[in-house]
């Protein structure tokens, strides 16, 4: 998306931001950080040079591996193979009968165990929808248990303040049996707050993660003509001098912490001042956002299924599809959102999960691109069929055909006279049948009993 001399032109200008302009953060302990290390700061403003960030933002390594309770289940961040985690932060949920409603504790159990059982999600989530019916202080506990129990895969830490991300390095600790620090156990996700920002609550528990050394993924989402320049350049300007102000301090806190440049910015609607997430800006910052990432040498987070549509339609399916094969080409590393969100981010679907997930499938395999060796060349097979021959019968056909090209779980490929036998279902509605049944089958990996003990004890007592 983006040349050399642009992405220089870029850098230049984000070093005389954070030189000239700074960025907020409201929060002593890491504004004497800061200026333990000699950065200026005047006020709540921090000013780095252009040393100063890059020597710090150098230290953090450009792969790291999460660590699953299931070993078979650890992902590599950082080698050019997307990493996938479902949909976050979203309030309500589109139900296919009932329409958008409030979200629930039993909605995130459920997709726990869905994250826990689509094979195409990496990590179980966190906060994959807020559940209106917990004690805000405490619902934290209640996440972070729900995808420990239902799932062996990594998962996703809380960001709930310093409380949130002490709760999820003792949890933490308790699943895994051994002092957080040691390699990485989760992943948090740290939002700036733009423009040129950060809350003191997400600073709280980027400062958690960093002094466990457990990786973060510092994140932006500047809004083009709002909280944010109009100009899509002003805004990887903008973004770049807030990302790489909270990636220098996780390392000035402790050297060598994993770290994820990340950005889902975009534009606002110009009509309706809303946050336009399905449109063809969105994958241009996505693919300029790849290309800093290279640039700086960290590992990437960006993209997802994402869509402006309120229900699992065409509109879904095209703008989810073209996002995430903008992500999947650009390279980035962590793919969080990759199933499940509707509304702009409000809205989380059980359907568009498992169609998310299939979608995730599809470009996977194509990802994977044509083998060419002696086998696949096929020339004895060739040979031996001859002119007129009849490849269903070669034992070549019979021994790879299950294996050679991808199959979906949800997408029709009846014929049109079973499709009207069964009643013309949609994609919706074969996705709701799907999702149903692995709800229903789920059974929980096992965990030691101890261990299994010691977490709903720990949760109780919060």
């Amino acid at each position: 998306m983006l040349g050399q001399s642009d992405i220089e032109r870029i850098h230049r200008t984000s070093m005389q931001v954070l030189a000239e302009i700074g960025v907020l953060f409201p929060n002593q302990e890491a504004l004497a950080i800061f200026e333990k290390h000699g950065v200026k700061v005047d006020g709540q403003k921090v000013f780095l040079t252009e040393d100063q960030a890059m020597e710090a933002i150098a230290q953090a390594p450009a792969q790291f591996t999460i660590h699953a309770r299931n070993s078979e289940r650890n992902v590599l961040v950082g080698d050019g193979v997307p990493v996938l985690a479902p949909g976050y932060g979203a309030p309500f949920i589109v139900d296919l009968d009932v329409g958008k409603r409030p979200a629930t504790m039993d909605d995130y159990h459920k997709l726990a165990k869905l994250a826990h059982a689509l094979p195409n999600q990496d990590l179980s989530g966190h906060l994959m929808a807020e559940p209106a019916d917990m004690p805000p202080k405490t619902v934290h506990l209640q996440m972070l248990h729900a995808n420990m129990l239902h799932s062996d895969k990594p998962f996703i830490g809380s960001a709930e303040g310093s409380t949130g991300a002490r709760h999820t390095m003792e949890m933490a600790s308790i699943l895994f049996g051994e002092k957080v620090g040691e390699r990485p156990l989760t992943i948090g996700l740290i939002n700036s707050l733009s423009p040129l920002g950060y809350s003191s609550e997400m600073l709280e528990a980027l400062m958690v993660y960093a002094h466990h050394r457990q990786p973060v993924i510092v994140a932006a989402l500047s809004m083009a003509g709002s909280t944010g320049p109009i100009t899509l350049a002003g805004v990887l300007v903008h973004q770049n001098a807030e990302l790489l102000a909270g990636i220098t301090l996780t390392q000035l806190i402790n050297p060598g912490t994993p770290v994820v440049y990340g950005s889902t910015s975009t534009n606002l609607d110009m009509k309706t001042g809303g946050l336009i997430i399905g449109g063809p800006e969105l994958s241009m910052m996505i693919g300029a956002h790849a290309d800093l990432c290279r640039y700086y040498g960290l590992p990437s987070r960006s993209g997802g299924a994402l869509t402006d549509s309120h229900t699992p339609d065409a509109q879904a399916g095209y703008e989810s599809m073209f996002s995430l094969m903008t992500t999947f080409q650009s390279g980035i590393d962590i793919v969080l959102q990759a199933g499940g969100i509707l509304s702009s981010y409000l809205s989380f679907s059980y359907e568009k999960f498992v169609l998310d997930d299939e979608i995730c499938g599809l470009v996977r395999h194509w990802l994977k691109g044509i083998p060419v060796n002696e086998e696949t060349l096929a020339f004895p097979v060739i040979a031996q069929a001859g002119p007129g021959g009849n490849y269903m019968m070669e034992m070549h056909t019979l021994d790879r055909c299950r294996t050679e090209f991808w199959q979906p779980a949800v997408s029709s490929r009846d014929g049109i006279e079973s499709w009207m036998a069964a009643g013309r279902p949609d994609a919706a509605h074969r996705a709701r049948q799907r999702w149903q049944k692995l709800v229903a089958e789920h059974q929980d990996p096992p965990l030691d009993p101890i261990i299994a003990r010691q977490l709903w004890a720990f949760v109780d007592e919060q």
